[in-house]
């Protein structure tokens, strides 16, 4: 099992970042792209759905896997970590670990993740409106205690060449790509746990039951 979930993870990664790439290439002149950020890209996308797509096959050992409940934990995963930290963090780019306050972005992505489990995970052992009220104040918490200076100047995903002759186009397509990022990797996620985790599980219990007394 536990060599499946991480097949399973890896494989869900490998796609989504595969999907991005993808993207990024059909939304960047052919004259703008760099191999080597390329191969960033894909090396860092593929870590961070690594570890993004294990938490998924975990869920979904407890919760029955649907594209819905992807897409949910990939809107969530994308608000988190990009969305949350370009709102607070000045110098932040879309996807990527504030480069000046490392600490502060870790800061407000754990809080945002306390916050976003209070509202949608449904057994706390707290009363719902307790436990909703706590959400939603740590998700605020990083708003208030924060500095909001506006949105990073740089590129996103990576800063292309092309983005700094128009610095608000690169932190939209920066947001918009890892937007799908994440939406690939909450699918694929689910497929992946269908096809690999559960699927074996159900046929060697098929398997075995006619050899049962």
């Amino acid at each position: 099992m536990p060599f499946r979930l991480l097949a399973a993870a890896f494989m869900a990664a490998l796609l989504a970042t595969l999907g991005l790439l993808f993207a990024r290439v059909a939304t960047t002149p052919v004259a703008e792209l760099s191999v080597a950020e390329g191969d960033f890209l894909l090396f860092r996308h593929v870590a961070l759905g690594f570890f993004g797509g294990l938490v998924l096959q975990i869920v979904f050992l407890y919760k029955q896997p649907g594209i819905h409940r992807g897409l949910g934990w990939g809107v969530a995963g994308y608000f988190v970590l990009t969305l949350m930290p370009w709102l607070v963090l000045s110098d932040a780019v879309p996807g990527q670990v504030s480069p000046g306050q490392p600490l502060l972005w870790l800061f407000v992505v754990a809080v945002s993740a306390a916050g976003l489990w209070l509202l949608w995970w449904p057994h706390t052992g707290k009363p719902p409106r307790l436990r909703r009220l706590g959400g939603l104040a740590l998700l605020l918490l990083p708003l208030l205690a924060g500095t909001i200076d506006g949105p990073a100047d740089g590129g996103a995903m990576g800063g292309d060449p092309g983005d700094a002759a128009d610095p608000d186009f690169g932190v939209w397509r920066g947001l918009a790509l890892n937007l799908l990022f994440w939406l690939l990797l909450g699918v694929f996620s689910v497929l992946s746990a269908r096809r690999v985790v559960q699927r074996p599980a159900g046929e060697t219990g098929a398997g075995a039951g006619p050899d049962r007394p």
